[in-house]
């Protein structure tokens, strides 16, 4: 703990080390979201230097990066931002509060606080990793989905939101995922994820002549949550499933 603490009050004082709590516990927020933030505790003024902590923390430090919704163009200005690194990430927004409080705090408490915490960082991370290990058993040649470019996820501002687009052009297949922590919660975005595909259909009318295909991926998923997603059209992935043969 001392030594991750050091290490930013020697490298990233003061409206650094802001945006990279405010990231830590917003991921995915917007460049409107982190001015509108500065400016409520900095005052009017910072709004001029945002630019500025988000390409330092991006470019010099890599520690941070904007993601861009899949088929846009670079200067889109929907790009959303994240912590790129999960530790840092699950340390600014879960630990770093309970593990300074020890001293005075009961541990069981803490313990409870940071778990919490964490359960909302581990299901961004999940995204990530799922995303990862489409990209490796497409690589490696194993699997039921050959990408034809990276995966990525979608959004827009009339709140559509697809965790993971996968596309196949070789097959013209493409793939829309929905991904959460928790797998009791994959039945109920079964039908979310669906109108969210036709909606990305809409705006994309290159791939409504493909095959289209639903994935829900979760850490574990269980015998009964399979049967179900499954009557759904949606094939359910597990972490165990898409590491197989890795």
């Amino acid at each position: 703990r001392n030594e991750a603490d050091n290490w930013f009050l020697r490298e990233l004082r003061g409206r650094y080390d802001m945006v990279l709590q405010y990231l830590a516990r917003h991921p995915g927020c917007t460049n409107a979201d982190i001015e509108a933030t500065m400016v409520e505790l900095s005052g009017p003024g910072e709004v001029r230097q945002v630019g500025g902590y988000l390409k330092v923390l991006s470019e010099r430090y890599r520690m941070i990066e904007r993601r861009l919704p899949i088929f846009s163009p670079a200067r889109a200005r929907s790009g959303r931002y994240y912590i790129r690194d999960n530790f840092l990430r699950a340390w600014l927004s879960a630990l770093q509060r309970p593990a300074s409080a020890v001293a005075f705090r009961p541990i069981d408490v803490l313990i409870d606080q940071a778990d919490k915490r964490l359960a909302d960082v581990e299901g961004y991370a999940l995204e990530d990793l799922a995303g990862q290990l489409y990209e490796e058993r497409s690589r490696l040649g194993i699997g039921d989905f050959a990408l034809s470019e990276r995966i990525r996820g979608y959004w827009d501002r009339s709140d559509v939101e697809i965790d993971l687009v996968a596309v196949n052009e070789d097959e013209q297949r493409i793939r829309f995922g929905t991904c959460k922590r928790n797998p009791d919660r994959l039945i109920g975005t079964a039908d979310a994820l669906k109108k969210s595909a036709d909606r990305f259909l809409a705006v994309h009318p290159k791939f409504k002549g493909w095959t289209r295909e639903y994935v829900a991926i979760a850490p574990d998923i269980g015998a009964d949550a399979r049967a179900a997603l499954q009557e759904r059209d949606v094939l359910p992935q597990s972490l165990v499933d898409l590491t197989a043969g890795l």
